[in-house]
């Protein structure tokens, strides 16, 4: 079973261990050979549980691992507390980064933990799943298009491309110059898509349109105007149930998880002391076009392809 990290620790092979912990613990609590030693390095034991928890960590299921594996993993985590002891020897410990880092491992673990526990007493149903997947094959409609669009912020300027494609411009090269979309270098084209994948009023134009047509008036969504062409139309299968279920299984939680978060926010006492920079201002990486959208924003009105 898979449970969402919504906080990856992004510290090295130490947060991982202590993600494996909290993405497979044993049952009960502990393995009743979790406190076996299987290496003494030093005089100093490593247990069977720790040996376990870094297999965890990396998606094993001990103990139906070969022992090769078993064996190799051992060494990993020997090399790890020689390393370790002479840290320690050095006195890493004291230093800032280094209680600052092991600080922020532990905020991460107990996050984990109490988004684990929240998903536990808060499941994702049967039902839940069984309505999402009736409303989500009913928004996909019975359709899918194949379709390319320019991406602008201004109409006048989506306007003034309409009347260049209608005296014979090619839309490929339009979409090239002007296009704001991650399409752009594509000639602005999005490939197959279905009404669920976009935005309404961008499914809604898409659904107007002819083979070969584009759009006559700009089509406006929250990424900006758009101008779009249908290039071809074929009748879609939706997907079972079964194909969908890990999917949706992820979105629900995800959707329990971060409203859980935004009430956990909404009774916090939170002063940010960072000093305020203009709205306008995105931070590194969250700009519209920059691949990693400011949330729930997605980066272009098309949702990444079904796996």
């Amino acid at each position: 079973m898979r449970h969402p990290i919504l906080y990856p620790a992004l510290l090295g092979l130490s947060s991982l261990l202590l993600l494996g912990a909290c993405s497979h613990p044993a049952k009960n609590g502990t393995h009743p050979s979790a406190n076996q030693a299987v290496a003494i390095v030093n005089g100093h034991p490593i247990r069977r549980g720790l040996l376990d928890t870094f297999l965890g960590a990396h998606g094993g299921k001990t103990p139906h691992l070969a022992p090769a594996i078993q064996h190799l993993a051992l060494q990993r985590l020997i090399d790890i507390q020689i390393l370790a002891a002479k840290g320690r020897q050095a006195g890493l410990l004291h230093e800032t980064s280094a209680r600052d880092t092991l600080r922020l491992q532990r905020e991460v673990l107990l996050a984990n933990l109490e988004i684990r526990h929240y998903l536990k007493t808060h499941p994702v149903t049967k039902s839940d799943l069984e309505q999402a997947y009736q409303k989500t094959v009913g928004n996909m409609g019975h359709h899918e298009y194949k379709v390319r669009h320019i991406l602008v912020k201004q109409r006048a300027l989506a306007a003034r491309l309409i009347a260049e494609l209608e005296h014979g411009a090619h839309f490929s090269v339009l979409a090239k110059k002007y296009s704001l979309d991650t399409s752009a270098d594509r000639g602005g084209e999005l490939g197959w898509i279905s009404a669920a994948q976009v935005t309404p009023s961008f499914a809604k134009a898409v659904r107007g349109l002819k083979v070969g047509q584009f759009t006559r008036m700009p089509v406006h969504t929250q990424f900006g105007w758009h101008v779009i062409e249908l290039q071809a139309k074929r009748n879609l299968t939706p997907p079972s149930f079964a194909q969908m279920h890990d999917r949706l299984l992820d979105i629900l939680r995800n959707k329990e998880v971060t409203g859980f978060i935004t009430h956990l926010r909404g009774v916090a006492k939170v002063k940010i002391l960072l000093p305020k920079v203009p709205p306008e201002m995105n931070a590194p990486g969250t700009g519209p076009h920059s691949g990693m959208p400011p949330v729930p924003t997605p980066p272009h009105p098309v949702a990444p392809p079904h796996p």
